[in-house]
This record gives structure tokens, C-alpha cells and sequence, in this order.
């Protein structure tokens, strides 16, 4: 065999070699710091996520549009959203801060002078336009542009609506509109101001 013959051989063998560790071997992992794209393991409660959420704003809508739905018209309406049906539409917590006003106030009128759903004291039909801005299952934030079709002349009323779902069913925990202070912050507030101002039975008169 020639010198040219057995350099080509040795050659051979080992380019040979060489791919055969190639193939046995293992692919590196990326480096720290790579720009790698993992495709998310968690794509399907993503899309249950989503799909939650949608189902809830829905049940937000339904429920405000239900309280609406008593605004249809005046004749012998008697729904009452700060009194007799409360519980239809405030949470447990916003009940007591009512009763708790209520007793501050001793019969004197408050802040509470008309109605809240259509920031009106009277009515003759009333059309709402409802959006959900956020929904979770516990929470939710909402608007309403109420518009009284016996009194279009008067355009559209905005309210703002944070809302709690308590005992898995829907409730108003706040309410604002007419661009006042929120009517929590009003409640509270007129509390305060009526505790200042009663009479301490231990002074003498």
C-alpha cells in the first residue's frame, strides 16, 4: 500500500469516528439567558380562564339588568332599592352601613334623597345600556347608561356599579353616579358627621 493510500485510509476512519460520536451524543442544553420559546403548559385553563370570566360578566348583566327590569315602568311601581328589597341589591355589608345611617340619622334626611339605579326621583320608563368592565368570580366593576324613554329630553344618566358575589348571587357593594363621591364614602362620611354631632348624655344641659 502507497504512502498517498494509507493517509487517505487514516483519514477515512476517522471522519468515521467522528460522526459516529456525533450521533451518541446528548443535545446541549441552552445556555442561561437564551431568548427560548416555551410553548405554555397551562394553554387549556387559560382558555377556562377566559372562558370563566365571560360567564361571569354575563351573570353581572343579567343581574343588574334585572334590577332594571323593575324600571320598565312607573304604574304601580314599588320597588324600593334602599328599603323593602335591599337585600335584592346590596351585599350584607352595605345593609349594615344603610341600618347604621339610618339610625344616625334619626329621621332626618341624608344623602340617600332618591333613587340611586336611575339617579332620579321620579321615573316613567326607564332603558338601561349595561358594560362589564372586569369579572372575576368573587368581583366585578360595571356601568350602566340609563336612559328614561318617557323623558328622552333628558338624555342619558351614568352609574357605576363595584359589585361582590356573595352567597353565589350577585350584589351591589358600591354605587356612584351623578358624578358625586361614591355613595359608601357619602354613608360613611354622614355618620361621622351625625356622631359629632349628638348630644353626649353625661354633659349636663
Amino acid at each position: 500500500m502507497t504512502g498517498s493510500t494509507r493517509t487517505f485510509c487514516r483519514l477515512g476512519l476517522a471522519l468515521a469516528g467522528a460522526l459516529a460520536t456525533a450521533a451518541c451524543q446528548k443535545p446541549t442544553a441552552p445556555a442561561a439567558g437564551n431568548n427560548v420559546v416555551i410553548a405554555p403548559t397551562n394553554a387549556a385553563s387559560a382558555v377556562a380562564q377566559s372562558g370563566a370570566d365571560a360567564q361571569d360578566a354575563a351573570d353581572v348583566t343579567a343581574f343588574l339588568q334585572g334590577l332594571y327590569d323593575h324600571y320598565k315602568t312607573s304604574k304601580d311601581n314599588n320597588f324600593q332599592m334602599f328599603d323593602a328589597n335591599a337585600h335584592e341589591v346590596f351585599d350584607a355589608s352595605f345593609i349594615r352601613l344603610l341600618a347604621a345611617d339610618e339610625k344616625a340619622l334619626n329621621g332626618d334626611v341624608g344623602v340617600i334623597d332618591g333613587d340611586w339605579l336611575c339617579d332620579c326621583q321620579d321615573f316613567v320608563s326607564l332603558r338601561p345600556t349595561i358594560a362589564v368592565q372586569s369579572a372575576t368570580p368573587t368581583t366585578a366593576k360595571a356601568t350602566a347608561d340609563v336612559v328614561d324613554t318617557g323623558m328622552p329630553e333628558q338624555g342619558a344618566r351614568h352609574v357605576n356599579f363595584s359589585l361582590v358575589k356573595e352567597d353565589g348571587r350577585w350584589r351591589i357593594d358600591d354605587i356612584q353616579t351623578g358624578g358625586e363621591a361614591w355613595l359608601r364614602k357619602q354613608l360613611e362620611d354622614e355618620i361621622r358627621q351625625q356622631s359629632k354631632h349628638k348630644p353626649n348624655p353625661d354633659e349636663a344641659p
